[in-house]
C-alpha cells in the first residue's frame, strides 16, 4: 500500500506514483491495521482522516475522467482536487478454467506415466527372469556337453602303445669288420663269374637262395643258370660300382646294394647291361654265403 504524506490518502495500488488529489508523490504505507472497504471487488482508496465517532470515512467509488491536460508530471495538473477521491480499479475477470485443465492434464500425465512405468518395470522384471533362466539352461547345457565330451574323450582315448624293445646296435668296429668280409664275398662272386669257374662260383651260395621273381630256389637252380651263361659266353666282363653294406644289429647278417654294369660276348651271342643289384648274406659256420639275388632296377639291357 501507498500513502500520501500531503493529505493522508491511502491507496491499495502499489503501481500509483503520485496522490490523485493533490498530485503529492506517495510513500509506502506499512500499517496493516488501516480500514480497507471490501464490499465490492474493486479496490478502493481509504483516507484517514477521522470523521464522526473516529470511524474512518469511505467515499463511494467514483470514475475519475482526468483533464485532457494531465501528465505523470505533477506540475502538469492544472488544479489538485479538493478532497480525496477514489479510483475504481478495473474488475479482474474471473479465472478461466485454465489452471484446473492444467492440473488435470499434469495428473493424468502422472498417472499415465506411474503405469507405464509400472509396466515396463513388470517387463524387465519377466525379461530379467527369462534371461536368467536362459543363463542357467545354456549352463547346464555346456556342462552336459562338457561332461560328454570327457566321456567320449575316455571312450576314445586309446591304450598306450607300448614303447618299442630297443634293439642292439652294432658297434662301429664290428660293422666295419662285418662290411670288409662281404666286400670281399662280393669281389670273389664277380671273379669266378669272369673267370667262368662255375665249381668256385655256385660254391659262395647257400643251400636254398631267395632267386630274382622265382622266389625261394634251391641251390641246383643257380648252378643250372650259371652253367648255361658260362656255356654261351667266352668272355664275360662285368664292373661293379656304388657298394653299400648294411649289417644288421647281430653281426650275422648283412645287406649288399650295388650297380652291375656286364659285357658278354659268344660266338653266335653278345649282352651288355646295367642293373641295380641286392645280394643277402648271412654267415654260416663262419662262412658268408649269398642266400638272395635280385634285381632293384634295370638301367639298361641290350641283347
Amino acid at each position: 500500500m501507498k500513502q500520501c504524506p500531503n493529505c493522508q490518502t491511502i491507496y491499495s495500488d502499489v503501481t500509483l506514483q503520485f496522490c490523485l488529489q493533490d498530485g503529492t508523490p506517495l510513500s509506502e504505507f506499512s500499517d496493516r491495521n488501516a480500514p480497507i472497504n471490501s464490499d465490492t471487488e474493486a479496490e478502493t482508496i481509504v483516507s484517514t482522516n477521522k470523521g464522526i465517532n473516529n470511524l474512518p470515512r469511505q467515499v463511494e467509488p467514483i470514475r475519475f475522467e482526468p483533464p485532457s491536460s494531465y501528465q505523470t508530471n505533477q506540475s502538469d495538473w492544472s488544479q489538485p482536487p479538493s478532497q480525496p477521491v477514489i479510483i475504481e480499479q478495473p474488475r479482474e475477470t474471473k479465472k478461466s478454467n485454465t489452471t484446473a485443465i492444467v492440473l488435470l492434464t499434469a495428473l493424468g500425465t502422472l498417472l499415465l506415466l506411474g503405469i507405464g512405468g509400472a509396466a515396463a518395470w513388470m517387463y524387465f522384471k519377466n525379461n530379467r527372469t527369462e534371461v536368467a533362466v536362459n543363463v542357467n539352461t545354456a549352463q547346464q547345457n555346456r556342462q552336459t556337453n562338457a561332461n560328454t565330451a570327457i566321456q567320449n574323450v575316455n571312450v576314445a582315448t586309446p591304450s598306450p602303445t607300448p614303447s618299442p624293445t630297443p634293439q642292439p646296435t652294432l658297434k662301429p668296429e664290428a660293422a666295419k669288420a662285418v662290411t670288409n668280409d662281404v666286400k670281399n664275398v662280393v669281389d670273389e662272386w664277380k671273379d669266378t663269374t669272369e673267370n667262368l669257374d662255375l665249381d668256385s662260383h655256385i660254391s659262395q651260395y647257400a643251400d636254398t637262395v631267395d632267386y630274382y621273381k622265382a622266389g625261394r630256389v634251391n641251390i641246383s637252380k643257380v648252378r643250372d643258370d650259371r652253367a648255361r651263361a658260362f656255356a654261351a659266353y667266352d668272355i664275360i666282363n662285368i664292373n661293379i660300382d656304388n657298394v653299400k653294406v648294411t649289417p644288421d644289429a647281430s653281426g650275422e647278417k648283412a645287406t649288399v646294394i650295388l650297380d652291375k654294369e656286364w659285357n658278354f660276348e659268344g660266338a653266335e651271342k653278345f649282352s651288355s647291361g646295367k642293373v641295380q643289384q641286392q645280394l643277402t648274406l648271412a654267415k654260416t659256420n663262419g662262412k658268408w654265403l649269398i642266400t638272395g639275388e635280385k634285381d632293384l632296377k634295370i638301367y639298361y639291357v641290350n641283347q
